[in-house]
């Protein structure tokens, strides 16, 4: 949706147009800093979200890594010594994901950093003595 430009010779004129165009564009500019303030809150949201998805998965591959059937007589059952290995191996490949996962943060993180460190370098080389 365009909106009609605002010329600045009609400020002076202050005519009803110019204030109705003024007028779209202050809302124009009130929609979209409400837009701008829902991504950040969205975005807030989401990175709160992650942590807690993160100490979740940790949390519940912890306890799937501790789980022990206690056995009536002398030892396990086939199934029961199944279902224990299967649910340490779980756990081990939710550990194995969360642990990629964050390494794919701290690589961005470190390209990131490293970006800037260059840059600073960069225009320090280049300043004249």
């Amino acid at each position: 949706m365009g909106h009609p430009p605002l010329e600045f010779s009609d400020c002076y004129l202050d005519s009803p147009d110019f204030r109705e165009r003024l007028k779209c564009y202050e809302q124009e500019l009130e929609r979209t800093n409400k837009f701008i303030k829902d991504v950040i809150k969205d975005g807030n949201a989401l990175i709160s979200a992650m942590r807690n998805y993160s100490s979740a998965v940790q949390k519940f591959s912890q306890t799937l890594q501790s789980f022990q059937f206690d056995f009536i007589g002398d030892t396990l059952t086939d199934d029961e010594i199944n279902i224990a290995e299967s649910f340490k191996e779980f756990a081990e490949l939710l550990n194995e994901v969360e642990n990629e996962r964050m390494m794919m943060e701290r690589k961005k993180k470190f390209e990131k950093d490293g970006e800037r460190f260059y840059s600073l370098l960069d225009r320090h080389l280049h300043l004249s003595s």
